[in-house]
């Protein structure tokens, strides 16, 4: 086994993009090696950031602004500093509220190639993302089926243009997304392993709102009718007190709600939504609702505590979507974590389920609306992946170049940022 996996390797440094779909056969049929196997595919699908130029728009080019002036900056100490003290000249971004997303541009900012920081985080979703599905398959054991439509579901919903471009969102949303998973072991219990949400709201700020959705969840993991009703008006009535929390005068509070009050406006954004967008965020929304039903029908009868504890959580997180319908601009960014938190919700019940799914009949009696919504899922993904076809364009290969050049040369002769391209804004 291990010189298939040695084949595998010398075939995909000469040919990674047609050779990682391929390397889910090894992963599916277990394999030795087989996270070996999944590492390589998670690669392989990275690979393609590293081609990246971003539009003088984008966020990225702001990213890369950034990380171009922070090279003249000697040592990490130094850096910090000026970063913190707000003395660097990155008025787009306040980056002292980020200041680990801020750390990731500095490691690169010396190389002058920045689509490494795309490409880096990128593969951290993906490894995050793909790891959870990867997990369950190994300790419990489903289907070759369900394992790979929930792969591939999980791949589906990284949004490739909005994750190497915006980056710090898509890459706070998955490490939520893997840490909610693992409070599966930890059974939601508030002791040392809390801290690690520090790493996601020093990423991005909106991460904030769902951390202290897991702080306060001891309190509300009954479920109750009350409970859910008060998390399900929550926003409304966030929205109502935001102008008395103004006189508080904390900056990091005013920064919040300063964030908050420009997603209301939601005018401004709808322009930027194209129809791909609104169903993705819409059969979001749908999903939502049919995981509160199985939720009340199925979920709730969980045996297993820990599981139980952990679709409850996905439960008020469903509840807290459905709470900001009237603010598209939040409600899109909800959303993205409704089809992960969802899809494993939907995998685990099944594995969870002592009879064999490979029966045909008892998956037609007890199964196919779960594996219906977990179909939603990945086709919700697709959709909001539609602008992948817009991604291609700002990268400087050529599709038959894609297709045929090794890993080797897609690290060769990375774009080279310029200040230039990003004072055209």
């Amino acid at each position: 086994m291990f010189l298939v996996l040695v084949i595998f390797f010398g075939i995909f440094l000469l040919f990674p993009i047609i050779t990682t779909p391929f390397l889910l056969i090894p992963v599916v049929y277990r394999f030795k090696y087989s996270k070996y196997y999944l590492w390589l595919f998670i690669f392989g699908l990275s690979l393609i950031a590293l081609r990246y130029i971003p539009f003088f728009t984008d966020d990225g080019a702001y990213h890369y602004k950034a990380a171009y002036l922070f090279q003249f900056y000697d040592n990490i100490f130094d850096w910090f500093g000026n970063l913190m003290s707000k003395n660097i000249p990155t008025e787009e971004y306040g980056y002292y509220n980020y200041p680990l997303f801020a750390l990731l541009l500095y490691i690169f900012s010396k190389t002058g190639t920045y689509s490494l920081v795309s490409f880096t985080v990128i593969l951290i979703v993906y490894f995050l993302y793909t790891k959870i599905i990867y997990e369950i398959y190994q300790k419990y054991n489903i289907s070759k089926f369900l394992f790979l439509l929930a792969l591939l579901t999980m791949v589906a919903i990284v949004n490739v243009r909005f994750t190497t471009s915006g980056m710090r969102y898509s890459l706070a949303v998955s490490i939520l997304v893997f840490l909610f998973y693992k409070e599966i072991d930890n059974g939601f219990k508030l002791n040392k392993s809390i801290f690690y949400y520090l790493v996601p709201i020093f990423i991005h700020s909106a991460a904030l709102i769902f951390v202290a959705l897991r702080f306060i969840f001891p309190w509300l993991k009954d479920a109750n009718f009350y409970k859910k009703i008060m998390v399900l008006l929550s926003f409304p009535i966030f929205a109502l007190l935001s102008p008395l929390l103004q006189l508080f005068n904390l900056e990091y509070l005013s920064f919040l709600l300063e964030k908050f009050s420009s997603y209301q406006k939601t005018e401004i954004f709808i322009k930027l939504f194209s129809t791909s967008d609104f169903i993705n965020v819409y059969l979001g929304v749908f999903i939502s609702l049919l995981y509160i039903v199985l939720y009340h029908t199925t979920f709730r009868f969980q045996k297993n505590l820990n599981v139980k504890l952990y679709f409850s959580f996905v439960l008020y997180i469903c509840l807290f979507t459905l709470s900001v319908l009237p603010f598209l601009t939040i409600l899109d960014r909800f959303v993205w974590f409704v089809y992960p938190l969802v899809t494993i919700s939907m995998t685990l019940h099944i594995a969870y389920n002592k009879t064999h799914i490979e029966r045909v009949q008892y998956i037609r009696n007890n199964y196919l609306p779960f594996f219906i919504v977990l179909t939603l899922c990945f086709i919700g993904g697709v959709i909001g992946n539609r602008k992948f076809l817009d991604f291609l364009r700002f990268v400087d290969f050529t599709t038959m170049e894609i297709l045929t050049k090794n890993v080797f040369e897609y690290f060769s002769d990375l774009h080279h940022f310029s200040l230039s391209e990003v004072l055209r804004r």
